[in-house]
């Protein structure tokens, strides 16, 4: 069976739900003619001139059934097997089949399974679908079984959209190709817009404004059910109060992929503005009023509203200096980092690093809480120049090295595909009287 027939043969409209249906056709109403055969008599004239018809019939065997079958919560693949009539051996053969593909311990609930067989009997064959993007087709033969893979056919395309923001990247006015969009796909793309491309430059729980834009362009690989499988920003353009950012990914050979400006200038920084994806619920002030000791005190940091037990990351890489308990900071770790700058993540429920210990950039060092002087699960978080505390949001912060002479040409020529794109959908801009009543209430 060729890749595009794979929706076909593996067809299931039940949620999950155990049926049986034909698989193949009953020819002639359940019967075959085996032959027929014509006698006749060796002297013309005589009775035996009329030919005699011998007509032998046979049923024809009853047509294969299919049931379709569910992973439940908490079952394993023997004992899905197992409910639908294989034996010990079979299933011990068909989970080591599996096992070629894919660890028949990490089939997640919901995975589907196809048995085939002669009606009343043990399955002659099973399609295991064991991912979205790939079937196991297991069939007995010559007293064993035998398995193929068979692979979902995807489909490259690429989608342009732009959007008009309101009140933030979130709730954006679409236009382009909006209609090509998938549930929740756009709220995907922004997640990495904010984190893994202009989270360096832009903060996007404070700078966004009324009127700001953004177009991209995405390259896509799509199964035929119209799910997303892989997605890549070809380019991307976002004006953001007066400035306008470029964003075009290269990736230098052997390593990883970055984003740079139309000049060949790294976006990432070396530190990442949020150790956390939650809102600022207190921000760095040299006048707060603390909560618990009931005095106006300075509060040289950012505090991030989150639930207990949400991941930190580190911002930058370094060494940690201190993993432990620290008077009013509670549960919490410092990092040194070069420069002279260090961090600290304080209030935490549990910690995932030792003093020592050298942690990578979005490394997890430990759990949003409440410990020490801390009235609700939050995360404070501090960056120091020197020993001094200052404002995250407000210092700047060192980039990361631009892209190297040696690499500008293919640079350019990829940048300037890629921007071609963009000119597929324009960058939308607030009507005159809007932008005008924008500006007074700024």
């Amino acid at each position: 069976m060729e890749s595009g027939e794979i929706n076909e043969e593996f067809d299931v409209r039940d949620n999950g739900q155990r049926r049986y249906a034909p698989v193949g056709k009953v020819l002639a109403a359940g019967i075959g003619v085996l032959g027929i055969f014509w006698l006749a008599a060796s002297s013309p004239g005589s009775a035996s001139d009329s030919p005699e018809v011998r007509v032998v019939v046979v049923p024809a065997p009853p047509p294969p059934v299919s049931a379709y079958d569910t992973l439940g919560p908490g079952e394993t693949l023997a004992e899905m097997l197992a409910e639908n009539g294989l034996d010990g051996r079979a299933v011990h053969q068909l989970t080591e089949v599996v096992r070629e593909v894919k660890n028949p311990r990490s089939l997640r609930p919901g995975v589907v399974a196809r048995f085939s067989g002669p009606p009343d009997s043990v399955p002659s064959s099973v399609f295991l679908r064991v991912s979205p993007d790939s079937l196991v087709h297991l069939t007995w033969s010559d007293s064993t079984w035998a398995s193929s893979v068979r692979t979902v056919p995807l489909t490259t395309d690429t989608l342009h959209l732009a959007g008009l923001i309101d009140s933030n990247l979130w709730s954006a006015t679409l236009s382009g190709e909006v209609d090509k969009l998938a549930d929740g796909e756009f709220q995907e793309y922004v997640y990495d817009m904010a984190d893994n491309v202009f989270g360096w430059k832009v903060d996007f729980t404070r700078d966004i404004r009324r009127g700001d834009a953004f177009r991209v362009a995405i390259e896509r690989e799509r199964r035929p059910d119209g799910s997303v499988r892989l997605s890549r920003f070809l380019a991307i353009e976002l004006a953001n109060r007066g400035r306008v950012f470029q964003a075009i990914p290269f990736t230098r050979p052997g390593g990883h992929k970055e984003y740079f400006d139309g000049e060949g200038e790294a976006l990432r920084g070396t530190f990442s503005r949020y150790p956390v994806s939650f809102r600022v619920t207190s921000s760095f002030s040299t006048r707060r009023y603390h909560p618990i000791l009931k005095v106006r005190r300075p509060h040289l940091g950012t505090d991030y509203g989150a639930p207990r037990g949400t991941p930190v990351s580190a911002t930058a890489s370094g060494t940690v200096t201190r993993a432990g308990t620290w008077g009013g900071y509670g549960r919490m770790v410092e990092i040194r980092h070069a420069r002279g700058i260090s961090t600290r993540y304080a209030h935490l429920s549990s910690i995932n690093v030792r003093t020592g210990a050298f942690v990578e950039q979005n490394q997890m060092i430990g759990r949003v809480g409440s410990t020490g002087l801390s009235t609700s699960a939050h995360l404070h978080y501090e960056f120091l120049v020197n020993g001094v505390q200052r404002n995250p949001a407000t210092i700047d912060l060192p980039s990361a090295p631009a892209l190297e002479d040696e690499y500008l040409e293919d640079f350019r020529l990829i940048r300037d595909q890629a921007l071609g794109q963009l000119d597929r959908v324009a960058l939308p801009v607030l009507p005159e009287a809007s932008r005008v009543e924008s500006v007074v209430a700024d």
